[in-house]
């Protein structure tokens, strides 16, 4: 295939990057023709089913999760193509033989098996025209998951940040208490959502094409279609990018292997933006674990003249087991962000649909935003794991000396905050520009309905043991993914292993819940969900065994997927 010339930019010769820097906390630094932070899952589907209908060549998805049945647009009228995603794939599968296909998703581990599509393989893979290849990773660190959510259109238009295509999270900016097309394919409603995806063009979406097909190379795939651009622009025409003509780094975590050491860029990028912050740290996690960037923050926060940091965060964890655990671990560091916060630069917020009726949105972005020097979208929570086990993909607007870019970075950190303080963009912009505070801001709408409230903390929390922490929340994996069959079959039996660890885990939290509160009621509760976690992950994890196992049921899944 033969690249048409690419265009010549004007801030080439003068450009120098701000904090990125390829090779310490950035796998590379690419050109992006057009760039764009898409606000939510709403507008974030109807970009992606348009990009799919233009598709000609590739179309790589990676993903942490993913549903068949999930509606791309449901408040879509009129519209001929399909918008649910199976049949909108079979769709454009049909429409273009000489399109290719591939979908690749993490091979979930037990404790999630009863939350996914249990049909995503036949619905995805097998009933798909054979150019629609689709696969689960399993080529993980023990303990870790491939956590990238990426979608990449013929090398030329890309997507990367926290969504995933999957139900349960779709919603618009405006964040309604009540949203008649908020629903599960089930028909179940979900509160207020909140998600940040990028959305690029040009040389860094072939980067990211790049990526793409390196992850189907280490689960043995060779027949790739070669990267290749034919200077097709993808940009839909009446999308307003954010920005032109910009500079994107690519930072990601790839926990090691039996014979690659690991990639931890995502967490190298984190602590050199904090450490370069001269003003402003805007933050949004579903996450918030990681002792290390939080030690990097209590230090900016004792200096005198150091930056004020706001991190906007779930009101609390979702699932019981899940805010017994990663909550509590949340709740040990803002703890600890809060003792440090001496000149009273902290604002610890989550966003409410309604402060009144008390419904809050749910964060689940990955968003960085230092001063006006650096934009970072990616898939990686301010966690542990994902600076070293899971593997994460964050793209980084990074401004250098550019004042266009800066201003544009400006206009998305206030488009942002706008967006949880229930008011316009521009009004927002002024107010910052006028108090020169982003945490002014926040105090100054307190008390409207739409806001930013203070996350309350639990005034004395029992600190989980490190055991806890080791199996929810890890640094490092238990093993490295492994890349010969030898290790393959000593992971395996690791897995065999893990479940049983985390069960544990799961049961210490019961017993410690009772212990805090030993009604007979919840003490019955919490034995009975003791009993059920043993079960789940004993008996569905050796049912992935079964299948891990079953080289002659694999080589026919793929003769089915793929001809």
């Amino acid at each position: 295939m033969i690249a048409a010339p690419e265009r010549e930019w004007r801030d080439e010769p003068t450009w120098s990057p701000s904090i990125a820097r390829p090779g310490r906390n950035c796998w590379r630094v690419d050109r992006a023709d057009r760039f764009l932070c898409i606000q939510d899952a709403a507008d974030y589907f109807r970009l992606v089913r348009r990009a799919l209908l233009e598709a000609r060549d590739t179309v790589f998805v990676l993903g942490w999760d993913i549903l068949a049945s999930v509606d791309l647009d449901p408040q879509a009228t009129g519209n001929t193509a399909p918008t649910r995603l199976d049949e909108l794939l079979a769709f454009i599968a049909h429409r273009r033989p000489r399109l290719r296909c591939y979908l690749l998703i993490w091979d979930y581990g037990a404790i999630y098996t009863l939350e996914r599509d249990p049909f995503s393989q036949w619905r995805l893979g097998w009933r798909m025209p054979r150019h629609v290849r689709f696969a689960y990773d399993d080529r993980h660190a023990v303990g870790g998951c491939h956590h990238q959510k990426i979608i990449v259109v013929d090398d030329e238009l890309a997507f990367c940040g926290g969504i995933d295509l999957t139900g349960h999270r779709w919603d618009t900016s405006a964040h309604r208490v009540v949203e008649a097309a908020r629903v599960t394919p089930m028909g179940d409603t979900y509160e207020p959502y909140h998600e940040v995806q990028a959305m690029v063009s040009g040389p860094v979406a072939r980067t990211l094409g790049l990526l793409a097909r390196d992850r189907w190379r280490a689960l043995g795939e060779s027949h790739l279609p070669p990267p290749g651009w034919r200077g097709r622009d993808l940009w839909p025409t009446d999308v307003e990018p954010d920005l032109d003509e910009v500079h994107v780094a690519i930072a990601r975590t790839m926990p090691g292997t039996d014979v690659e050491p690991p990639i931890r860029e995502c967490e190298t990028l984190f602590l050199d933006s904090i450490a370069r912050a001269r003003r402003s740290i805007y933050i949004e996690s579903q996450y918030f674990t990681n002792e290390g960037i939080a030690d990097a923050l209590v230090a900016r926060l004792r200096e005198r003249n150091g930056p004020e940091v706001i991190v906007v965060a779930p009101r609390e964890c979702q699932g019981w087991l899940e805010r017994n655990t990663m909550g509590a671990f949340r709740d040990g560091v803002c703890q600890q962000l809060l003792a440090a916060d001496a000149h009273r630069r902290l604002r610890l917020v989550y966003p409410a649909a309604s402060r009144t009726q008390r419904v809050p949105t749910f964060v689940h972005s990955k968003v960085m935003i230092v001063d006006d020097a650096l934009l970072r979208i990616g898939s990686a929570n301010i966690s542990r794991r994902s600076m070293g086990v899971d593997s994460e993909c964050d793209l980084a607007l990074d401004a250098g000396d550019d004042m266009r870019v800066q201003a544009g970075i400006r206009t998305i950190r206030a488009r942002l905050l706008a967006e949880h303080l229930g008011r316009a963009a521009d009004e927002v912009a002024g107010d910052i520009e006028r108090t020169g505070s982003l945490r002014a801001v926040i105090d100054a709408n307190a008390s409207a309905d739409h806001t930013l409230v203070p996350i309350e903390l639990p005034a004395s929390e029992t600190p989980l043991p490190e055991a806890f922490r080791a199996a929810a929340d890890p640094d490092e994996p238990l093993l490295p993914g492994a890349s010969t069959l030898a290790g393959r079959v000593q992971s395996a039996m690791w897995i065999t292993l893990v479940p049983a660890l985390l069960a544990l885990a799961g049961v210490a939290v019961l017993v410690r819940n009772v212990l805090l509160d030993p009604s007979i009621s919840n003490a019955m509760i919490s034995t009975g969900a003791a009993v059920l976690v043993i079960v789940v992950a004993t008996i569905l994890r050796v049912t992935l065994l079964i299948r891990q196992f079953a080289p002659s049921v694999s080589r026919h899944r793929k003769l089915a997927e793929f001809g």
